[in-house]
């Protein structure tokens, strides 16, 4: 079966909702949650007298006579992933549908995937899901109830079987590479039940379907009779985020119940998929000039990047499009990685952009954060509780009893930080990203102004832009040596990228104070913007490209992607002679599996490499830019959801996986 991804997505919804197969063959071995966790969900089709498993570990039901379905087909839409298995003479088709369209947002958090399916050859066919209660928790060493409890509920023309912990701890584990050990999953059929182990076993090896569930390694199960239809998979976590002291529910679950989205799905699959195929049409007439590579990016990146995040709204009904930063700490709507990740939504939807901020400058208003410029993060996913990165070690005794707790996989929440007062020793300084997060976040107000041009959103939060962009006056030209977004190989002063980053931060709230109509102020800091500008082009004359920083010399380089919105926001800074003379040396620097990010080290970024193929305007050689992680979805040695972070020689990943910053492969979308 020749390989598309290096992770398959099956269900996913968001950061807790999330399934996934790491190998070609459906039916070879145990599906996974996106943090690599083993999950037992098993799938069957009983066929002209006998039993084939078409998902999980196949062999583990050798004794009881199950056979393994033959695989023979496997590919990948916008929204599903699908596959064709012979059972014999049977020929079964299914497609696992997670329904994401940006532009419809009670289907996008609308909380059910579903396995939709066809079976050619035998009307009397039996298919069936089983699903353990491990989907409900997490298999950490930490010793926990890990009992559960579960129902049928008859619904209008279906069952739905459910279970959760009895243990329900909303919101907690609060941390990095771990899902929900809160909610309910409820699996939909025709008929539904609740079986035990040995139930599971005897039914396989040919027994009636007279479940009971009695003992406690518990299955949900659900059933269907018809050579055509869907199995549903749900899950109702029922309180999804704090945020800042307020528990929120679900964009979808906060005016519906779980039992209405399971209802909304079964009866109206067919209205689901015209909009799904809509989306995706339109999604293929944009990417068609570049070509198939380019769309099987998309493909890749689409389902990841948007189920990475989960929709709520705050109590005055605003949207928030809260991103789980996966690989790195766990934040809960970090800057640095929702900047990346903004083509996409840029793109089909410029309100979850807003979204991404909001839960920033609400943060940036509180007491405890005492700086003239952006703070990282809310806090650590599902709770906005305040930035997390950059906690100071040491010195205060209160800081130190705040971080002790042992390992990421502790059942345990932070403290909520943004409770504190003014002046409270909580952050390190040097952990910050100041010139990083503040031109991030003007850039982002800019877009979002430019696509819907609805200006009052800057203007309900100017005030916080001043200070930001006069710290990027200050200090943006030749910024002080801090981390930035690309930190993996140490902190680095006079980084010209970000002062690239800095002077495309100013001119971005120039063009806002113009379209409030304070000309004035925005000649100001555009001739800044300009005059910054005109330093680094004096800078690159007489070379072939700007080196890492101001002080080194053309030995060193790096991928300067924050020119890209210089152009999408039409600020005219920088010459296209010279982004074209950038993007043609980084094409020099190409890997097996990409670019490197900098000269430091062999690390590839997808996300920037897309960011930085974006600068010229030859179409083949921002194809050339992505040739390299088309290969690496193909041939990458880790099995994991697409990774942003990789190696351009052997193409082993390095650390995150499952990232919204994906979203970035939609850049050439943007017409940048």
């Amino acid at each position: 079966m020749e390989r598309i991804l290096p992770a398959y997505p099956l269900f996913v919804k968001d950061p807790n909702f999330s399934i996934w197969s790491t190998t070609e063959i459906l039916n070879s071995q145990e599906v996974e949650a996106w943090f690599g966790e083993k999950k037992k969900v098993y799938g069957f089709v009983k066929t002209k007298g006998k039993n084939y498993c078409f998902m999980g570990n196949a062999a583990r039901f050798e004794k009881e006579g199950v056979l393994p379905a033959l695989q023979t087909k496997l590919s990948i839409t916008a929204f599903s992933t699908d596959y064709e298995f012979s059972c014999g003479e049977t020929i079964v088709k299914l497609r696992f549908v997670s329904p994401l369209p940006l532009t419809d947002l009670e289907l996008l958090s609308m909380p059910v995937c579903y396995m939709e399916y066809e079976i050619i050859g035998d009307d009397g066919a039996e298919i069936s899901l089983f699903i353990n209660r491990n989907v409900c928790y997490n298999d950490t060493p930490e010793t926990y109830d890990k009992r559960v409890r579960g129902c049928v509920i008859p619904m209008d023309g279906f069952e739905a079987a459910s279970f959760g912990l009895l243990r329900q701890m909303h919101l907690s584990p609060s941390a990095d590479y771990i899902g929900a050990d809160w909610g309910y999953y409820y699996l939909a059929g025709e008929q539904a039940w609740i079986a035990d182990e040995e139930e599971m076993l005897a039914y396989l090896a040919g027994g009636n379907t007279d479940f009971k569930g009695v003992k406690e390694e518990k299955y949900i199960v659900a059933i269907n009779r018809k050579g055509a239809g869907a199995l549903l998979i749900g899950y109702d976590d029922r309180v999804s985020i704090e945020y800042y002291g307020e528990y929120r529910k679900g964009y979808y679950l906060e005016k519906h119940s779980i039992f209405e989205a399971l209802s909304e799905t079964w009866k109206n699959r067919e209205a689901c998929k015209e909009k799904l195929l809509a989306f995706e049409k339109d999604l293929l007439a944009k990417a068609k000039p570049y070509g198939e590579k380019y769309i099987s990016l998309l493909f890749a990146a689409l389902r990841q990047s948007i189920a990475a995040h989960k929709l709520v709204t705050d109590t005055e009904g605003n949207i928030l499009w809260l991103s789980k930063e996966c690989g790195s700490n766990g934040c809960i709507a970090t800057v640095d990685v929702s900047y990346p990740s903004i083509p996409l939504y840029l793109l089909y939807n410029p309100e979850l952009v807003k979204g991404m901020m909001r839960p920033i400058l609400k943060f940036a208003r509180m007491p405890i954060w005492g700086y003239d410029f952006a703070p990282h993060d809310a806090g650590t996913y599902p709770i906005c509780g305040g930035q997390f990165y950059g906690i100071r070690e040491g010195g205060d005794k209160c800081v130190d009893r705040m971080l002790e707790g042992g390992p990421w996989h502790s059942f345990k929440t932070h403290f909520p930080f943004y409770i504190l007062p003014a002046g409270f020793p909580l952050y390190d300084f040097n952990m910050q990203m100041p010139v990083e997060e503040s031109a991030d976040m003007l850039i982002m107000f800019a877009a979002v102004y430019k696509k819907d041009g609805d200006i009052s959103f800057f203007k309900e939060h100017a005030d916080l832009c001043a200070k930001w962009v006069e710290y990027l006056v200050k200090y943006g030209l030749r910024p002080a040596s801090q981390l930035c977004t690309d930190d993996f190989a140490g902190h680095l002063a006079n980084n010209i990228n970000l002062s690239v980053k800095a002077a495309v931060g100013i001119a971005a709230y120039a063009q806002l104070l113009a379209a409030v109509g304070e000309g004035e102020k925005s000649v100001q800091y555009r001739k800044t913007a300009e005059e910054f500008a005109l330093e680094i082009s004096k800078f690159s004359e007489g070379k072939t490209h700007l080196p890492l920083t101001w002080d080194f010399g053309e030995e060193t380089y790096s991928l300067k992607y924050n020119f890209a919105f210089d152009k999408l926001l039409g600020l005219g800074l920088f010459d296209q002679g010279l982004l074209e003379k950038e993007t043609e040396y980084y094409l020099t620097k190409k890997g097996c599996f990409g670019i490197p990010l900098d000269n430091r080290n062999d690390y590839v970024k997808s996300d920037w490499i897309c960011w930085a193929g974006s600068l010229t305007d030859d179409k083949e050689k921002r194809l050339a830019f992505i040739d390299g992680l088309v290969e690496f979805l193909k041939s990458s040695p880790d099995r994991v959801p697409f990774s942003d972070l990789h190696f351009s020689q052997s193409g082993k990943h390095y650390l995150f996986t499952n990232r919204t910053t994906q979203g970035a492969c939609f850049i050439f979308l943007l017409g940048v």
